[in-house]
Formats: C-alpha cells, structure tokens, sequence
C-alpha cells in the first residue's frame, strides 16, 4: 500500500453558544435517537444470532455430509470388490485378493480403513475342505474361535495383512453383532454396517464396526438370493481412527458426537480435547439412518466457534448509540459554553474510526501511531508481538523503534521515513527486526502522513506485517533456480528440453561437447530432428503408426508420441554432429506437467553409448570364443573320461576273472589284494564320471524355462528310491513354486542335496524335510535333515571339490556332490550355505534370483 496524504485540522475551531432549558423538539429528537439506537441494536442482534444459527448449521450438515460422503465412497470400495469377485467367477485366491486390495490402494484412497477382506459363509460339515484350501495358500491358517452355532462366517482374506493377522480366520458367527448384521445383509442383498463392537486387532479395544457388502454366486436361479449367497466383502473400521481420516480437528469449530442406541461410537464432548467449550453456544442432534444402523450424532459449537464469531457488533451498536445519545444530550445542554471539550471528543472518535479503517486496508497487523511533533510512539499489540517485546518494558518513542532494528537497516529506514514526513515519497520499506533472543525477522513497513493546513506532518499512522516466510521462500526459489542451473551445466548426459511445439528450450553443456552445437544456434530457433538421423525418423514413424493405430508423421511427433499419452520412452537413435560425424546415444523422454498434470514441454536426456556397444560388440565376441572353448572342452573331457575309464574297465574285468578263475589257487591275502584292486578302480571310475558330469555344468545349455519345483524334488527322489528304501528316511515337502532354471540341474541339485542328508544320517532313520517358497526379488529353498551335521568350521569349506569330512571305511564317496549343487547355484547367480538344525543335523539354503530378461530399447 502506498503512502496517503491527508490534510486534517490541527486545532478543532473555536465558538461558543449561550446554554439553557432544552425545548420540547429537542427532547423529541433524544427519545427518537434513543429509540432508533435501541431498534438497531435489537435488529442487529437478531440478525446476527440468526447468522450464527445458519453458520452452525452449515457446519453440522457439512461435518455429517462428510461422514455419510466418506461411508460412501467406503461403499464404493467394497462394491468394487465384489465386482472384482464377480468377474473371477465367485473365486479368489488370497494372492489375486492382495493384488486387487493393493491395486486400489486402500491405505491412499480410503483414509480410516483398516484393510479389505472377505467373509465366506457354509455349514460346519464344510469346515475341513475349507480350512485345507486356505492352508495351500497360508499353512497356519485355522477357524477361530469354535462356537455351537450350524454355521460358519470365517474371513479367508484380507489385505493389508500387518496389523490384521488376528482377525484372518476370524468366525464372525461367534459374536452376534457380527452375526445379526451378516445376516441381515444376506438377505437383504443390500449393504450393512454392525451395531458396536471391538475388532480384534485394535489394541486399544476403542469402539468400531464392521462394513459388509453380501455376494452371489454365479449361474444360479436369480430368483432366490438366498441359495445364491456365497459370502461377503467387508471392511473392518476402528471408530477414532475413521474419524481422523474423515475430519480434521483444525478445519472445522464443531465438536461431535456420534452414537448408535445407546453405545458411544465417538466422542469429543470432553474436557480433555483442547477445543472443548462446556457452554457452548449451538447445539443439535441429528438421526442419519445408515447401511442398516442409526448413528446419531451430537453436535456442539466449539471454542473455535465462539472465538470465530463476531458477537460484539450490537454491542457495539448499543454503546455507541447510547454514547452519541448522551453526547447529544451533552451537546444540547452544554453547547454554548462546552464546545471545544464536545468537538474535542469528536476528533478522538474521528482518530479511533480512522485507525480501524486502516487497519482494515492492511489486514489488521501490526498498526502504530507516530506524532513528529512530540515524537511519541504508540503501538498496538500486534506491533509488540511482531518486534518481541513485552509492552511494559519499550518506551513509548521513536528511538526505541531504531533501537529494535537490524544495524545494518537503521539508516536506510530513518531516511525513508524522515523522507515521507518531507512529503518527498511514501514510507514504503522492509527491514529486519532483531528480538531479544537474537532471532531475525524480515519486515514490511507502510505509513499514512497527516498534514495540517500549513503542510506541516502532524501525525502518522503505519502497519507491520512479518515477510520473513515470503523472503525465506524467495531465497529458496532462487537457491533451487542456481543448483538445477549447475546441475543442468555439470551432467555429463546431454540435457534438451524443448516446448510443445517442439522448439529447444534448454540446451546444456554437455550437450554442446557432445554435438559441436552452441546454445546460441539452438535455444529458440531450432527443433531436435536438426540433429537426428532422418532415415531413423522415418523409420520410427512407421514403427508408431502401427503401435499406435494413427497416423504420426516424420518429425518431432516421432521423439513425443509415447511421452505425450503418459509413457516413458528409451530407445537408441543416432546422433549426427555439427562436423557431419555420427555418436549412438541412448535417449529418454519424458513430458513436463505443469500443476494441473496439463504437458508444457518435453525433457529428452541422451547418454553417449559408443563405448558401450563397443564393449558389446567384443563381448560377443568373446562369448563365441568362450562357446567354441566349451565345445572343445567338452569334446576333450568326452574322449579324455572315456580314454581313462577304458583302462579302468579292463583291470576290474580281469581281476573278476582272475578271482572266479584263479580263486582257490590265490592265498586269503592274494584275494583281499584283488578286493582292494577292484575297490580302488570302481572308486576311480566313480571319481571320473563324478569330476565329469561337474565339467559339463558349465558347457550345458543354461537357458532358463519354467520348472515345477515339485516335480524336479519328485524326480530326485524317485532316483534315490533304493537309498531311501534302504536307510528307512522320511521325506515331508511342502507346496514348492515354479521358477526360472535349468530342468536338468535343478533336480540335480535336490538329488545331491537328499542323497547327502542319506549318506550322513548317523544311527538314527533320517528324517528330511524340503520347503521352498517366491521372495519379492527370486525363490529360497531348504533342505532340512537330522543327520550328523557339519562342524562350524567346515561350513564355508565343504562345498569345495573333492571336499571330504570322513574317510573312505566311515562314509563312501568322492567329495564332488556338493561342489557340483554350488556350481549350479552359481549358475543361477545364487548361493548356498549351509546352517545347523535344532535336531542336530544339517540345514542347506539355496536363494537365487529371477533371470535379468536382455532387451533392447
């Protein structure tokens, strides 16, 4: 606000008036005052109380349209559950239910729900069919708690599961509110609340209810719901937390209450709740029928209320009525000799309405009241509140008013100041304030100058606002402006932005080095296709034609087309320079928003990736090598095992013959000679044949398929049978997933791992135990057993070749088993290990992750 001058009387006017006995007119203008002043103040009384009325009221319907608006759209999200039912033909596993719970994002869109789940109904005959379904999905799932009831309402699901485990097989029939409630909604067909109750997941047992919304099955004779109900959608709601969701304590002055019958759902008629007013001005009680139930609500006005609301107006109106009356009075009776001290008043009501007049043009903050004359200073509350000061302890002058300022700030303020009083300018400034704790607040400083009739500067009339925060976010604005400016200028990648029509914008540094362009000969003169190979243009053109069913013509609709409907786009193009040379980049695209998600620009960031293709192109190349070293390899380990194993044929063949033929010529030495001759090749054939099935992991084709856990721990065991039959070993496996990897070595592995369990059970039966289950990044697996375990400090070392803990007369073997399950671990870019069991025996781990799919862009 600029500066005013006025121009006012320093000195009210001097005259003088004989007094005496008022005439009859005179005391009818007094009653008729008095009577208009009373008319006025009833008038505006009633005007106001009725204002109050319509502003509670609009704040009662308000607070419960909220209510009913938020149960609604609770509704909504129930109903799209059954929808979602519905079109999976009544069934729904717990993970496409999680799936669906969490692709509408309850926690986000549905503020106060506890979670989504639903309610399946049968007879008890049932229970066992249901009850192992769900353990395929949750082993530890049961019904709880048993009741005598013939029917049965457990939750099979419901999402999010953290802070909702108790109630997952919750048998709602074991409680008759739940039960009444599901019921009535089964038949019904239509949606219902219960009446109170306490969940068994809230730890605070606080009031809450339950939301159903009934299901049908499909295909049956719509003309009888009841053979059609299949169960029910429900939510479960904990009363405060609803509330939280709902309605903000600080954007509305209501308190409610909100009841069902006679039970207390929410309460904020206390003296504990800060907002709490024991007389509160309005009250009102309002019945809404809901979803089967009636919650009566309570509502009073609240402090916030009463301190929002205005009641001083007729007050105001009666006072000063009966102040001009009496002053009229006054001014009748004493008007000859009295009327400086009556037109003296005048002029102090004349100030008080000239400072609320201003007060209202800059918002009511911070008014003060210069005299240049005396150089008194008065200030108004706020003023003190805006400096820190305590009103008792700052002299009322204007040195004191310096003294509160910045040092660095006096002068300039005393100059604008004394300059405005000159009449030279406006007083119009910021300056800072220094409080007594050191704390530094940045102010804006506005003046009015009034004048008497010589020009002279009598008074001035001023206010103070604070606009640190207004400064505060200036500096932070053009602090983010200079850092996306150096970061723009620092990154390495080259940074384009152009408008929507296509023209660059910003063109930083990196990406003149990488085209030999400057940002002059770009930045609002030219579009990207300038530096674009065109005959990759005109292919991509094509390419989105048939991707996107339109027509998108060679140009720059080709780089925006995916961006523009919300998608972001990688691929490789080519680059051509200024000097006419090329550079492969790898470019991404995305579209700017402005607030209201409408597009005003796009932002292209383009990688040089010269040395990546490069480095791909020898790595190709080394992976021909590598396969034509593998085929060589494997072609030598063919010939190099068959070669070795031939020799190894033949000596355990003739020492066969020589002990069948020659048996009785040989003494009890000779023959245990023999024996260990023919031990000692069957274990070196053994070796062989182990050592190469282990070089050929690697040479065997790897590439991933879909293999059935199951089936691959089914087939290894189905090779051990003999092992298994012979040892007596008890082998459990649980519901195992399918994953990413190799048929063959996959069972392998198992085969080894169960073998090993078998091979080192010790005195006792062994007793294994296979498990498996997806993680969110691959698959873990464990082999459990309760053989004779492995020592701690043989745990890293044992899946070592040739790796043995026993020798030969303890245990048989040729220490490449778990060597091998490594190598296919690795394979698999996984790992193994190996922990022991609380029954004493061994428990091998395997994790690896889901295979990285190559793509190009």
């Amino acid at each position: 606000m600029s500066s005013d001058q006025a121009t006012v009387s320093a000195r009210p006017a001097e005259s003088k008036r004989d007094g005496g006995v008022l005439p009859w007119f005179h005391w009818a203008v007094v009653f008729m005052s008095l009577g208009l002043t009373l008319f006025a103040w009833y008038f505006s009384r009633n005007q106001l109380k009725g204002k109050i009325a319509a502003q509670f009221d609009r704040e009662t319907d308000r607070v419960i349209a909220l209510v009913i608006e938020r149960m609604a759209k609770y509704e909504d999200a129930l109903r799209s559950g059954v929808a979602f039912i519905d079109t999976n033909d009544g069934e729904v596993d717990y993970a496409a239910w999680e799936k669906f719970a969490t692709s509408i994002e309850i926690e986000k869109r549905y503020p106060g729900i506890n979670g989504i789940g639903i309610i399946k109904s049968f007879p008890k005959d049932q229970v066992a069919a249901f009850v192992q379904s769900r353990r395929r999905q949750h082993p530890d799932f049961s019904i709880h708690p048993r009741h005598d009831g013939d029917e049965l309402w457990p939750i099979s699901s419901i999402n999010p599961l953290n802070g909702n485990q108790q109630a997952l097989g919750l048998d709602i029939a074991h409680e008759s509110s739940r039960l009444a409630a599901a019921r009535k909604a089964r038949e019904s067909g239509a949606e219902q609340i219960t009446a109170p109750i306490v969940l068994v997941q809230d730890s605070m047992k606080t009031p809450g209810f339950l939301f159903y919304v009934p299901f049908y099955k499909p295909s049956i004779n719509p003309s009888n719901p009841d053979k059609q109900f299949a169960g029910l959608v429900y939510a479960p709601f904990v009363f405060r937390t609803l509330m939280q969701g709902v309605l903000q304590k600080q954007r509305r002055s209501v308190a409610i209450r909100i009841s069902d019958s006679a039970d207390v759902l929410f309460d904020e008629h206390v003296d504990t709740d800060q907002d709490y007013d024991p007389d509160p001005l309005l009250k009102n009680q309002v019945a809404i029928p809901l979803y089967g139930r009636t919650w009566e609500f309570d509502v009073w006005s609240t402090e916030a209320f009463r301190e929002g609301v205005d009641s001083s107006k007729p007050a105001t109106i009666l006072i000063c009525g009966i102040i001009i009356d009496s002053l009229l009075i006054g001014l009748l009776l004493l008007i000859a000799r009295d009327t400086r001290r009556a037109e003296g008043r005048a002029e102090v009501m004349g100030a008080d309405l000239e400072k609320l007049e201003l007060a209202a043009r800059v918002n009511h903050i911070g008014i003060w009241d210069y005299d240049p004359v005396s150089g008194s200073l008065h200030w108004d509350p706020q003023m003190f509140a805006l400096y820190g000061r305590d009103p008792n302890e700052l002299p009322d002058s204007h040195e004191s008013w310096l003294e509160n300022l910045h040092p660095d700030d006096r002068d300039k303020s005393e100059y604008l100041l004394q300059d405005a009083l000159a009449g030279n300018s406006a007083f119009d400034c910021e300056f800072r304030v220094v409080h007594p704790d050191g704390t530094i607040r940045f102010l804006s400083g506005k003046a009015v100058v009034f004048r008497d009739d010589a020009g002279n500067a009598v008074r001035m009339l001023g206010a103070n606002t604070d606009v640190t925060e207004r400064k505060d976010v200036s500096s932070e604005l053009e602090a983010t402006r200079q850092m996306q400016s150096a970061i723009l200028d620092a990154a390495g990648a080259a940074i384009i932005a152009t408008d929507l029509e296509g023209v660059i914008v910003t063109f930083n540094n990196a990406a003149e080095r990488m085209l030999g362009y400057s940002k002059e000969e770009l930045v609002n003169k030219q579009n990207p296709g300038v530096f674009h190979d065109p005959d990759e243009v005109v292919n991509r053109a094509k390419e989105l034609c048939e991707e996107l069913g339109r027509e998108v013509l060679p140009g720059f609709e080709v780089f925006v087309a995916k961006s523009a409907i919300g998608e972001l786009e990688q691929r490789e193009w080519t680059y051509v320079r200024k000097n006419g040379s090329t550079v492969p980049v790898l470019l991404t695209v995305t579209a700017i928003r402005a607030q209201d998600q409408t597009i005003s620009g796009y932002l292209g960031i383009a990688s040089d990736i010269s040395e990546r293709k490069r480095a791909k192109t020898k790595l190709e190349e080394a992976n021909v090598q590598l396969a034509r070293s593998n085929d060589e390899l494997a072609q030598f380990a063919y010939v190099a095992s068959h070669d070795l194993q031939e020799p190894l044929r033949k000596v355990i063949s003739f020492c066969e013959l020589l002990q069948e033929d020659c048996g009785d010529q040989v003494s009890k030495d000779g023959g245990q000679y023999i024996a260990y001759i023919v031990d000692g090749a069957t274990r070196m054939r053994t070796l062989i044949q182990d050592l190469l099935a282990y070089s050929r992991l690697d040479s065997e084709d790897r590439h991933p398929t879909d293999v059935d856990s199951n089936q691959a721990v089914q087939s290894a065991i189905a090779n051990l049978y003999e092992a298994i039959e012979e040892s007596g070993a008890k082998i459990t496996v649980d519901d195992l997933p399918v994953v990413q990897a190799t048929s063959g070595q996959f069972a392998q592995l198992f085969q080894n791992l169960i073998g090993n369990a078998i091979k080192y059970r010790g005195d006792r039966a062994p007793i294994i135990h296979v498990s498996g289950a997806a993680t969110d990044s691959g698959w873990k697996f464990t082999v459990e057993d309760n053989g004779i375990g492995i020592d701690e400090s043989y745990r890293q070392t044992v899946f070592g070749i040739f790796k043995r803990l026993h020798t030969q007369t303890e245990y048989s073997g040729t220490g490449i088993g778990l060597a091998v399950c490594k190598r296919i671990v690795d394979n698999l870019n996984g790992r193994i290990w190996v922990e022991p069991s609380p029954s004493g025996g061994s428990i091998f781990r395997v994790e690896f992750p889901m295979p990285i799919t190559n793509s190009t862009a």
